[in-house]
């Protein structure tokens, strides 16, 4: 028996189904794909004019502290298909569903706000704990970040009400917020008081009758999709006896917490903590200065080698992230406020643990 071949150089394809086929191929590479990109950020450096000390003592920082940040795909910003396949073939970029960074649940509004009220927590907490650890005693607060659009409370509470009490018990900590609804139903009310500070500085007790909704959060909010909430952000923030201000604009989220409280705390003391060095980091911060994961931190060691750093502060949390680390680029992990600055009191020749 006689086989025969034949060459596909030989086989042509009609004029319609080549342009059938060119049609597709530019639709899959114009047509817009639910994808974001993350690429490492230029660090800022915390040890210039970013951070801004009132009302206590300050000395002169002695190298270079950045907090380090990720470029994100803006969540209005179509992304193709060409730029897709460019970001996946370059190393240093990552390419994620649109949904796991912005959920459908938020607005493009509602994201921005969320990710500019993480910031603002964080530079709250950032501020407590760093004062903790300086030695200042100070009473927290707790206010109003964000209000959504489904809560009863649009029209009534205002964006940085600081919360004083529910039912008439005072708040003292964020758990009593939802403790106070916890055995409410949807339709329910709270009696929430707020204080509320006018343009000229004065301040006044407001108490508004808030009926409970069913939520729309993200499981990871720590409310399950249909039970009650009020249907607001709460920020924790504290009355300090120092004055400290951040001059930094278009960065969100929490994720620069643990250095701007680093950079607090070098600020504030006759300590080199940085001895001519440059120092970056990353890692979320609470008030009681324990330090929490973040998102993208592969990105942001290549943002901080790139910038110069020789040093990472790391959440421990992390670790599991990290597979490849810049050359020259000494990763630490850390825990908690206390032992990034113990790391960094350390010789430049110890032995430093490692993820």
């Amino acid at each position: 028996m006689i086989y025969r071949s034949i060459s596909p150089l030989k086989y042509r394809w009609s004029a319609p189904t080549r342009a059938f086929f060119l049609l597709f191929a530019l639709a899959a590479i114009l047509a817009p794909l639910p994808y974001v990109f993350f690429m490492p950020g230029t660090p800022d450096d915390v040890g210039g004019k970013l951070i801004a000390i009132k009302d206590a003592p300050t000395y002169p920082v002695n190298g270079k502290l950045f907090i380090t940040s990720i470029l994100v795909t803006n969540p209005d910003a179509p992304v193709f298909g060409a730029e897709t396949i460019y970001n996946w073939m370059t190393a240093e970029n990552v390419v994620v569903p649109r949904d796991v960074v912005y959920p459908k649940r938020l607005s493009t509004k509602q994201a921005t706000e969320e990710s500019e009220s993480a910031m603002t927590n964080s530079q709250a907490s950032a501020t407590a704990a760093a004062l903790r650890f300086l030695g200042y005693q100070f009473d927290p607060a707790y206010y109003i970040s964000s209000i959504r659009d489904y809560s009863d409370a649009r029209g009534k509470l205002l964006a940085n009400d600081y919360v004083v009490a529910i039912d008439g018990k005072k708040i003292e900590s964020v758990e009593e917020v939802r403790a106070a609804y916890s055995n409410k139903k949807i339709g329910d009310s709270l009696r929430i008081t707020v204080e509320r500070k006018s343009s000229n500085g004065t301040s006044t007790q407001l108490t508004y009758e808030i009926a409970l909704v069913a939520s729309k959060e993200a499981a990871t909010s720590g409310l399950k999709v249909g039970k009650p909430a009020i249907g607001v952000l709460i920020g924790t923030t504290g009355k300090f006896p120092v004055d400290i201000r951040f001059n930094i604009d278009d960065v969100g989220g929490p994720s620069a917490g643990m250095i701007f409280a680093v950079g607090i705390v070098e600020k504030m003391t006759k300590e080199d903590l940085l001895r001519g060095r440059s120092v970056a980091g990353t890692g979320t911060i609470s008030a009681q200065g324990v330090v929490g994961a973040i998102g993208g931190i592969e990105e942001k060691m290549i943002g901080a080698k790139r910038a110069g750093a020789t040093v990472f502060l790391a959440p421990k949390e992390n670790c599991p992230d990290i597979n490849h680390v810049p050359r020259g680029l000494k990763v630490i992990p850390v825990s908690t406020l206390s032992e990034a600055i113990s790391v960094l009191r350390q010789p430049e020749n110890s032995k430093f643990p490692s993820c």
